[in-house]
C-alpha cells in the first residue's frame, strides 16, 4: 500500500458548500481545528493584525498568499483592510472555498513553485506552507515569491531545526504509536534552521527579520518561527 502525501491529504478537502462563508470555517478547512494545532478566529485575527503590523500593511495594498489553502489568513486581512488579494494552492476545493469567501480576489489552482511573478503584489506571505516543502523546492518558491514581491514577503510558522526532537514527541505522545503511524506514515515535516533563509535574503538582495511564533494561545509557537 502506498503512503499518501501531503498533496492527497490536502486535495481531498472539499469547498465550503452551500455553507455560510465565515472566518471560522476557512480556518477550519485550512486544517487549524484539531489537537494542539487549533486556533479560535478571535485569535487568528489578533495574529494576523501583529503580523499585517510588522510589515506595516494599508488600506490599498496588495497581499498575495502562496498555498493559501481556503484563504483564512488573506480573509482575516481583508476584514481589517481594503485590499487586492490573490493566491494560489493545489488544492481545487479549498481555491473554490477561498473565491466563495472573497469573490474579487484572484485565485488559481496550482503548485507553489509554479507561482507567476507578474503581476507583482505589494506583500507576497506563506503561512504554514514551508513545512510541506523540500529546501530545495522551498528555495526555488522562496525565490519566486521575493521576484513577485514590491515591498516584503513573509513566511509564517516554519518548524524550528533547533526544536525539532521536542516537537516531534509532542506529535508522537498526543497518540497512540498505532494512530501516530496511521496519521503520519509518509507525511514528515520539514525543519528549516533560521540561517537558511537569513543565507537565502542575502542571495536575493533582501534584508531579513526572523522572529519567534507568534499566534496566541497555539501550542506549537515555541517550536515555530517567521521571517520577514
Amino acid at each position: 500500500m502506498n503512503q499518501p502525501s501531503w498533496q492527497e491529504v490536502w486535495s481531498r478537502r472539499g469547498g465550503l458548500g452551500d455553507g455560510s462563508v465565515d472566518l471560522d470555517s476557512l480556518i477550519k478547512l485550512d486544517g487549524f481545528d484539531t489537537g494542539a494545532g487549533c486556533i479560535d478566529a478571535d485569535d487568528w485575527r489578533i495574529y494576523a493584525g501583529l503580523i499585517a503590523d510588522r510589515l506595516g500593511m494599508q488600506d490599498d495594498e496588495t497581499v498575495y498568499e502562496v498555498g493559501c489553502g481556503a484563504g483564512a489568513f488573506l480573509y482575516a486581512l481583508h476584514e481589517r483592510y481594503s485590499l487586492a488579494v490573490g493566491g494560489l494552492d493545489y488544492s481545487a476545493g479549498q481555491i473554490a472555498a477561498a473565491l466563495q469567501a472573497m469573490p474579487n480576489g484572484e485565485f488559481k489552482v496550482a503548485e507553489a513553485n509554479a507561482l507567476d511573478i507578474v503581476p507583482a503584489y505589494d506583500y507576497v506571505i506563506a503561512n504554514g506552507v514551508f513545512l510541506y516543502l523540500g529546501l530545495d523546492y522551498a528555495a526555488e518558491v522562496l525565490q519566486r515569491m521575493t521576484k513577485k514581491a514590491k515591498t516584503a514577503v513573509a513566511i509564517l510558522e516554519i518548524p524550528d531545526f533547533q526544536t525539532k526532537s521536542e516537537s516531534e514527541a509532542m506529535r508522537r505522545d498526543a497518540l497512540t504509536q498505532e494512530d501516530y503511524e496511521k496519521k503520519y506514515a509518509g507525511l514528515e515535516h520539514t525543519y528549516f534552521q533560521r540561517d537558511w533563509f537569513r543565507s537565502q535574503a542575502a542571495a536575493c538582495g533582501f534584508s531579513c527579520e526572523v522572529f519567534d511564533g507568534c499566534v496566541p494561545n497555539y501550542v506549537p509557537n515555541k517550536f515555530r518561527f517567521c521571517v520577514l
